[in-house]
C-alpha cells in the first residue's frame, strides 16, 4: 500500500487539494513577475546629450527643437555633441554662437543626457546614466542577477527537505517583499545591485519549493497536469507585467508592486496544509493522516485504518536504514551508479535549457512597435507552449517528450543560423530566419517546463528537494555563461546558435538515457530510486550489469566479512609475535593427587 494508491481510492484529486494549490500559488505570483521586471527596470529609452541651452528653450526662437538639436547633435550620435563652446550661446543667447564656429569636432556627453519618456518615465538606465561607456554596469546588474539565482538554487534543495516545502515557501516570500521593497528605495546603483541579487536569492527558492510542493500534494494521476499549471501561473505573470508596467512606467513604484504580490500567501499560509510524503518521510505520521483525512473529506469518503497501518509500514520499510533524522546532502546523488548516472544528465539538460531559452529571448531580436505590446505577445508565446505542454507527456511520456523538445530545439537554433547565413540581405528569408528562432523559444521553453515535472517525478521524496535545487543550480551556471556565449557572435556569426543547437541536440539523445516515470510511483528512499533506475535503464543496466540492489547488497557484505576476516587473521598474527615466549622445559610438573 503506498500513499499514490490510497489517494486513488479516494477518486482522484479533490476540491481542497485544487484550493490549496491555487491558494499557494499566490506566493510565486510576485517571484514569477520579477524574474522578466528586468526587461522594465533597465529598459534603455532612446537618449542624446544634454544640451543646457536648448533644453532650457532660451534659444529655439523660431528654429523648431529637431532643427536646433541637430545643430548640436551629429546625426544618428546619441553619446556625442558637437564641440561647440557652449558658453558663448550663454553670451548672445541666441545660434549664432554655433554657426559663427566652424571646424568642431566631436566630443563625448559632458551635461549628461536627455531621455525619451514616451515609453517610460523612469528606469535604472536613466536614473543612473547607464548608458554609452556605462552600459557595462547594466550588464553586469542583470549577470549578478542570475548569479544571485545561483546562490538561491544551491540553497534551496536542502531547505525544502529540512525544513518542509510549506515553512521554505513562507521565509523565502516573506524575505522576497522584504529585499524587493528595498532594491525599489536603493539610493545608489552599488546598493541596488547588491539588492537585487539578494531578490534573486529568494525568488527563485519560493517557486522551486512551490513546485514541489503542488507536485507532492496530490497523486501520480494529477501530477502533470498540475505541474502544467504551476508553469502556467508563471508565463500568466510574464503575460500580466507588461499591463502593470505600462501603468506605472516607473521602475521604482513596479518595483514595489510587484514585491507586494507576494504578500498574501503570508495570511494563506497558516491556512494550508504540509505535504503528506514529506510528513510520512519525516516520521510525524499522525500530522499526516489529519492531513490525508481532510483530503478524503473533501471528496466525502475516507480510509480504512488498516490501510493506513499498511502505509505507514511500507514507508518505514523503504526508508529502511535512511533514517528521517538524516540529511540528505549532494554527495549522496553520486554514491549509487544509477543515480549518478541520472543526476548527471538532469544537471546537463537544465544547464542546457536555462542557456537555449534565455540565449533565444536576447538573440532573436527586439519586434517592431510598442514595447508593452511586444512584452505581452513574448509572455502569450510560453503561456501557449506551457498550454501545449501537457498533452505530448499524457500520451508520450516524458522522456520522448524531453528528447523531442530539446532536439526540435536545436534543430530550430541551426536552422535559423544557416538561414540567416544564406539570406545575404534577402528579406524573405531573413524573416524565415527570425521566426524559425520564435519556433525556436517555444521549444526551449516546453524543454525548460518539461524538466521541470521530470526532475521532480525522477528522485525519491527524502531527496526531491535537493534534486530540484541541484538541477536549478545548473540553470542558473547555463544563464551566466549564456551572455558571454552570445558575444562570439560579434566575431563568428555562426557560432552562437551553433553551439545553442548542438548543446540542445545531445541534449535530446541523452535525455533518452533516462527512466520514463509515466504511471509510476513516487519513489520514498533512495535505494528504491536506483531499483527503478536499474530496471528501467537499458542501456545503463548493460553498463553496470542486472544486478539487483539485495544482490548488491550481498555483495558488499560478503567483501565486508572477507575484509574483517582478513583483519582479524593478522590481528591475532600480530599478538602472538608480541606475546613473550616461555620456556616449557624448565617448567616444573605437578601431579594432580587422585585421592
Amino acid at each position: 500500500m503506498k500513499l499514490d494508491d490510497i489517494e486513488e481510492k479516494f477518486g482522484g484529486v479533490s476540491r481542497y487539494q485544487i484550493f490549496v494549490i491555487m491558494m499557494t500559488a499566490t506566493a510565486v505570483f510576485g517571484t514569477s513577475s520579477m524574474s522578466q521586471s528586468a526587461i522594465f527596470f533597465s529598459a534603455v529609452p532612446d537618449h542624446r546629450c544634454a544640451i543646457p541651452q536648448i533644453d532650457n528653450l532660451t534659444l529655439l526662437h523660431s528654429n523648431t527643437t529637431e532643427r536646433s538639436i541637430s545643430l548640436f547633435i551629429p546625426p544618428g550620435e546619441s553619446c556625442h555633441r558637437y564641440n561647440y563652446n557652449l558658453s558663448v550661446c550663454d553670451e548672445h543667447e541666441d545660434l549664432s554662437c554655433v554657426s559663427n564656429q566652424t571646424k568642431v569636432g566631436k566630443i563625448k556627453c559632458d551635461n549628461g543626457y536627455v531621455y525619451d519618456k514616451t515609453h517610460f518615465k523612469s528606469t535604472t538606465v536613466s536614473e543612473w546614466d547607464l548608458v554609452c561607456d556605462r552600459t557595462n554596469l547594466d550588464a553586469l546588474a542583470n549577470s549578478l542577477y542570475f548569479a544571485g539565482v545561483f546562490l538561491g538554487s544551491l540553497i534551496i534543495g536542502p531547505m525544502m527537505d529540512w525544513f518542509g516545502r510549506k515553512l521554505t515557501i513562507l521565509i523565502a516570500a516573506i524575505l522576497y517583499i522584504a529585499t524587493g521593497i528595498a532594491s525599489a528605495c536603493a539610493s545608489s546603483y552599488e546598493m541596488y545591485i547588491f539588492l537585487r541579487v539578494a531578490v534573486a536569492m529568494c525568488g527563485i527558492p519560493c517557486f522551486i519549493a512551490y513546485f514541489t510542493y503542488a507536485n507532492e500534494i496530490v497523486g501520480r494521476k494529477s501530477r502533470k497536469v498540475v505541474g502544467g499549471f504551476t508553469q502556467i501561473v508563471t508565463a500568466t505573470a510574464h503575460v500580466i507585467l507588461p499591463c502593470f508596467a505600462y501603468l506605472v512606467q516607473d521602475w521604482r513604484y513596479l518595483g514595489i508592486m510587484i514585491s507586494l504580490f507576494s504578500a498574501p500567501y503570508i495570511i494563506i499560509f497558516f491556512f494550508m496544509p504540509r505535504t503528506p510524503r514529506w510528513l510520512l518521510t519525516h516520521g510525524k505520521e499522525n500530522e499526516a493522516k489529519k492531513v490525508l483525512d481532510r483530503f478524503a473529506k473533501s471528496k466525502n469518503t475516507s480510509f480504512e485504518k488498516e490501510d493506513w497501518n499498511r502505509l505507514v509500514r511500507n514507508e518505514k520499510k523503504l526508508l529502511g536504514s535512511e533514517s528521517v533524522l538524516k540529511k540528505i546532502v549532494l554527495t549522496d546523488f553520486y554514491r549509487r551508479p544509477f543515480m549518478r548516472v541520472v543526476s548527471l544528465i538532469v544537471i546537463y539538460l537544465w544547464f542546457v535549457a536555462s542557456m537555449v531559452f534565455y540565449g533565444l529571448i536576447l538573440n532573436v531580436g527586439k519586434l517592431a512597435g510598442d514595447p508593452y505590446i511586444n512584452r505581452v505577445l513574448n509572455g502569450i508565446v510560453e503561456l501557449f507552449a506551457y498550454f501545449l505542454y501537457i498533452p505530448p507527456i499524457h500520451y508520450f511520456g516524458l522522456r520522448r517528450s524531453t528528447c523531442a523538445s530539446y532536439t526540435l530545439a536545436g534543430l530550430c537554433c541551426l536552422g535559423t543560423m544557416i538561414f540567416k547565413l544564406a539570406a545575404d540581405g534577402n528579406a524573405v528569408l531573413l524573416q524565415i530566419s527570425r521566426w524559425i528562432g520564435i519556433l525556436g523559444k517555444f521549444f526551449a521553453t516546453l524543454a525548460f517546463a518539461i524538466i521541470y515535472q521530470y526532475t521532480a517525478e525522477i528522485y525519491p521524496t527524502i531527496a526531491r528537494g535537493t534534486g530540484m535545487g541541484m538541477g536549478s543550480t545548473a540553470a542558473r551556471i547555463g544563464s551566466i555563461i549564456m551572455p558571454w556565449t552570445l558575444e562570439l557572435q560579434r566575431s563568428v556569426p555562426w557560432l552562437t546558435q551553433t553551439i545553442f543547437g548542438s548543446l540542445s541536440v545531445l541534449a535530446g539523445v541523452l535525455s533518452l538515457l533516462l527512466p520514463e516515470t509515466r504511471d509510476a510511483d513516487f519513489k520514498t528512499s533512495m535505494d528504491e530510486a536506483e531499483e527503478f533506475y536499474r530496471s528501467n535503464m537499458t542501456l545503463p543496466s548493460r553498463l553496470f550489469g542486472k544486478r539487483t540492489l539485495s544482490q548488491t547488497s550481498a555483495d558488499e557484505d560478503r567483501k565486508l566479512n572477507i575484509e574483517t576476516g582478513s583483519l582479524l587473521k593478522r590481528t591475532r598474527t600480530r599478538r602472538n609475535q608480541l606475546r613473550p615466549k616461555t620456556n616449557t622445559t624448565n617448567l616444573p610438573v605437578y601431579i594432580a593427587s587422585s585421592s
